[in-house]
């Protein structure tokens, strides 16, 4: 169960990672859409939210994303801590780092990684390196008469040396998965939507709303249910399932620096799946290309 709680909480940073790239910085609410990516590395009135209960060996989870891509030439790093509990116990990842770049004006490339920093399960794991993902975040549409953007995620997640060594036998250390976002803006609120695939057999959906509630603050809510497509050898025993919601709060201190913070809780989740709250702190920079001067 250790291992599992952790690569739950591995999960969460990636929404962190692919959602705060986008939320989490930088005239949140000036810039929408590809064209305040212009000026912006942001693109989104949306904070990064904990909708994501992670890829883990035995509960799935949900890959809570917009479809929103940074400029190309931009690069964006966040730091954070994630505090997960739930059980009676707790765990904590810490520090963990996040990148992101705009390789095109369709590509996006971002890496997650986290260094386990302690639980107060005494047979809980020692410090190290977490659960890592690395994923291409790809835009298949962009409608801007109508605000409207889908986007393909194809992700490789690297289990931990805790998760791997918990994994069913004949599991694969690296898992893939192929989300699916969509999001569109109506003024300054937006609204998204993710659903996909995660091997070894885990289908997830969900959806979000945010909105802009002051210059430099945007805020955030979502709900997703994940479900596990592979039948337990016992009858009577159900397929593991996830339901979260989360919210979560971003401030742009400068053009290039942002805070943000997030909440999730599961409802109607065992503990088997990880039936926990989840919270979370960061700090993010950015970094967009100058313009060519005439």
């Amino acid at each position: 169960m250790t291992s599992t709680r952790l690569t739950i909480i591995a999960g969460v940073l990636v929404t962190l990672a692919m959602s705060a790239p986008a939320n989490a910085q930088g005239k949140s609410g000036q810039s929408h859409g590809n064209g305040g990516a212009k000026n912006s590395p942001n693109q989104s009135a949306l904070p990064p939210a904990v909708s994501l209960s992670g890829p883990t060996t035995t509960a799935p989870f949900a890959w809570m994303d917009n479809a929103t891509l940074m400029t190309s030439g931009s690069v964006w790093v966040g730091l954070s801590m994630v505090r997960w509990s739930g059980g009676g116990v707790s765990e904590v990842l810490v520090p963990v780092v996040d990148a992101s770049i705009g390789l095109t004006p369709r590509v996006q490339l971002g890496a997650t990684v986290p260094r386990v920093g302690g639980s107060s399960d005494p047979a809980g794991p020692e410090g190290g390196l977490g659960t890592t993902f690395v994923n291409a975040k790809i835009s298949v549409l962009e409608n801007e008469a109508r605000a409207i953007r889908v986007a393909v995620s194809p992700t490789l997640e690297i289990l931990s040396r805790a998760a791997a060594q918990s994994a069913p036998a004949g599991q694969a250390r690296v898992q893939w998965g192929l989300p699916v976002s969509v999001d569109f803006d109506r003024g300054t609120r937006r609204f998204y939507g993710s659903a996909g695939y995660f091997s070894p057999g885990v289908w997830y959906a969900g959806a979000g709303a945010g909105t802009v509630v002051r210059e430099r603050v945007g805020v955030s809510i979502s709900f997703s249910r994940a479900w596990s497509s592979t039948s337990s050898l016992d009858p009577l025993i159900s397929a593991p399932s996830r339901n979260d919601l989360s919210g979560g709060v971003s401030m742009d201190l400068t053009p290039n620096v942002g805070v943000f913070g997030s909440i999730g809780r599961t409802i109607g989740t065992s503990a088997e799946n990880g039936s926990g709250t989840t919270l979370s702190v960061g700090l993010s920079l950015t970094a967009a290309p100058h313009a060519l001067q005439p």
